[in-house]
């Protein structure tokens, strides 16, 4: 099950499907910023995105 949620929303462990892989990613930290959030994924990757950007998580309810 997929659902959509704001970049800002994210919290440690929700796996997010990014734009450039099919795949969902494993969330390890979030960090708030003035307009944006930077997560970092489990795989060491670091995206900043908008807040209000919408995401696809799978497994949130």
């Amino acid at each position: 099950m997929t659902s959509i949620a704001t970049a800002d929303s994210l919290t440690r462990n929700d796996r997010v499907v990014r734009e450039d892989d099919p795949l969902p990613y494993l969330v390890d930290r979030v960090e708030d910023q003035t307009d944006t959030v930077v997560v970092t994924y489990s795989s060491g990757d670091k995206v900043t995105y908008p807040k209000r950007q919408p995401v696809i998580v799978v497994g949130r309810d």
